[in-house]
């Protein structure tokens, strides 16, 4: 039997694929030759994918990963292809009613194909501006970031807590943009030093801890009606497991703002996550299940797996002699499922039932969830005095 490879050699391999053909490929075919947008997605085969409509909230996830990128040295001179980005967003996504907010959806022809304005997707605008920011240190992403947030309070802040999903009629309200928007109050907050985002984030935290999270089940609720009660879907209370353990990694930088304790949190939230979202024979993540672990979504995206290498290091820091090496497993598994079948650079999206594959495009947005996994992955290493 093949003796597992260390966290530190898993990292390197990790940043290795980074560096050498994640970053050259969507830097370069990824991104649209005429309007320098950032494609929607790659083919299998690692080729654009020029036909599908563009999420606009994509170009934001783009802007942070090759911020990112940037900021660890894996990939030079991003700054000419961010701005792009951010040229092509300002000038095509932008809401033609509202100027300082962003529209849904563009065709393949980059004409507006829904308008919507969504909770979701400003999130990720905000996330883009708070890592512009920090990288570039110019003031107009931090302005703009600013604009976004009076957009939301003015427009769709609730009076029972948190924001409605946007300026269109949702049949449930939805933890999961809360989730960014905690992430992105966060980053925002250590960019600027300003207090306004750390206070936004305690608004997220406030309903983590009396709606969100489930205390009888330690568990994360999904869905909710509009007084935030927590409602079904299909018959269901659905849980996603990968964001259980995005949660500990969140609740964990949290903690770090605020000094807060979240421990007990991030136990409960990481165990349950195990216990009723991991396929036992493969070690992965299911998409979604119940609070009691009856399999809803037998499929298996590629994003819980990052999730769950996060989570682990959260985990790692308090014994790092069980969770270092449930981290490694981790990249092991992202590797031999969702990395290593797909072209170089690209990656696997989602299994099956039986784990064959079931999505053959390389969706842009998964890029997102990549990037940060391995940047927690050398970041716990540093903390840690262990060199990748």
């Amino acid at each position: 039997m093949q003796q597992q490879r260390s966290l530190e050699q898993q990292v390197a391999r990790f940043q290795s694929w980074m560096t050498d053909q994640a970053l050259p490929l969507w830097t370069t075919k990824g991104i649209e030759p005429n309007s320098h947008a950032a494609y929607e997605r790659l083919t299998f085969a690692g080729e654009p994918d020029a036909n599908v409509t563009k999420r606009v909230r994509v170009q934001a996830r783009q802007m942070f990963s090759f911020c990112v990128a940037e900021e660890f040295g894996w990939s030079a001179n991003n700054r000419r292809i961010v701005n792009d980005i951010w040229r092509f967003s300002r000038l095509y996504g932008k809401h033609p009613q509202h100027p300082n907010t962003y529209i849904h959806l563009l065709a393949a022809n980059n004409e507006v194909a829904d308008a919507k304005q969504d909770l979701y997707d400003i999130a990720f605008h905000l996330l883009a501006a708070g890592t512009r920011y920090r990288l570039y240190r110019q003031e107009r992403d931090i302005e703009h970031a600013k604009q976004l947030l009076h957009h939301l309070d003015t427009n769709f802040a609730a009076d029972n807590g948190g924001w409605f999903e946007g300026d269109y009629d949702a049949p449930v309200r939805r933890q999961n943009p809360h989730m960014h928007l905690f992430e992105a109050f966060m980053t925002l907050y250590e960019a600027s030093g300003d207090g306004l985002w750390l206070a936004k984030a305690g608004q997220i935290f406030s309903l983590f801890q009396q709606v969100f999270y489930d205390h009888d089940n330690g568990v994360l609720l999904e869905f909710f009606d509009s007084q935030w009660q927590p409602t079904l879907v299909d018959g269901n209370t659905v849980i996603e497991p990968g964001h259980l353990f995005e949660w500990v990694w969140l609740l964990d930088w949290y903690s770090r703002l605020t000094g807060i304790s979240v421990r007990h949190f991030c136990e409960r939230l990481y165990r349950n996550g195990l216990l009723i979202g991991k396929e036992s024979s493969t070690g992965l993540i299911y998409d979604a299940t119940t609070p009691q672990g009856e399999i809803i979504h037998a499929t298996k995206r590629s994003w819980p797996m990052t999730e769950l290498i996060k989570a682990s290091l959260v985990m790692a820091q308090w014994q790092p002699e069980i969770y270092e090496s449930k981290a490694a497993q981790a990249i092991d598994l992202l590797f031999t499922y969702y990395i290593e079948p797909a072209a170089s650079g690209a990656y696997v999206d989602q299994l099956d039932d039986s784990n064959a594959i079931c999505s053959d495009v390389a969706p842009a947005s998964t890029f997102y969830h990549l990037i940060v996994a391995l940047a927690e992955s050398v970041r716990y290493l540093d903390r840690s005095g262990i060199a990748a």
